[in-house]
């Protein structure tokens, strides 16, 4: 789960209840905390869901967004919506938000000049999925829940292509540094592409 009190915040921050480092919500809660907890429980249920009932499978920055609304739309009148301010999370900063949607329109733009990778090895699969994932993250659309919504975009993408990723085989320190790495300027993506690759499974 992400844990938005990691992130940098600024007094400026429109996403916070006034005076506090609580997300506005849809909830009425006050309390960080108990606004993880209930989120928490509101997005597994909708995960669920994700699962038997998931968005068409568009991959683009639409069906991105299709994907944080339905998981988040129960908590934050964000919900699916791309942010609108700038925050970073180690003292490393996401992606201007101006740039956001050019930036994924490349992306995107990418997976489709692949042929969403269809036709690849799970090894090989999993190497440019990583590639994907780590691009997408740079970019963190939404102010909060980029890392589930990231997931069941990738989780569908594997899908289509026969295969699965175990997220709960990896550790979240090691999902953690890979994810730092290949959003950093350089870019460095090696490890999240191994990260990945060594997870995914064929389910066909």
């Amino acid at each position: 789960m992400d844990d938005y009190s990691q992130y940098d915040l600024t007094d400026d921050d429109p996403y916070l209840i006034p005076g506090s480092t609580c997300l506005i919500n849809l909830l009425n809660l006050t309390d960080t905390q108990a606004l993880n907890d209930a989120e928490e429980r509101f997005v597994n249920i909708r995960m669920a869901e994700l699962t038997t009932s998931p968005i068409e499978p568009a991959f683009d920055l639409l069906h991105l967004r299709q994907i944080h609304e339905r998981l988040f739309g129960d908590v934050y009148p964000f919900a699916g919506e791309i942010r609108k301010v700038e925050f970073s999370k180690g003292r490393e900063l996401f992606l201007p938000f101006r740039l956001i949607e050019d930036e994924a329109m490349q992306c995107f733009a990418w997976i489709h000049a692949q042929r969403l990778l269809k036709g690849w090895d799970a090894a090989s699969f999993g190497s440019e999925a990583g590639h994907f994932l780590g691009w997408i993250n740079k970019i963190h659309p939404f102010r909060e829940g980029n890392g589930r919504t990231q997931r069941l975009l990738i989780d569908q993408l594997a899908l289509v292509n026969g295969y699965a990723i175990e997220w709960s085989a990896m550790s979240k320190a090691s999902m953690v540094e890979a994810c730092r790495e290949a959003r950093l300027a350089a870019g460095n993506d090696q490890r999240l592409r191994r990260l990945i690759a060594l997870h995914t499974v064929a389910i066909r």
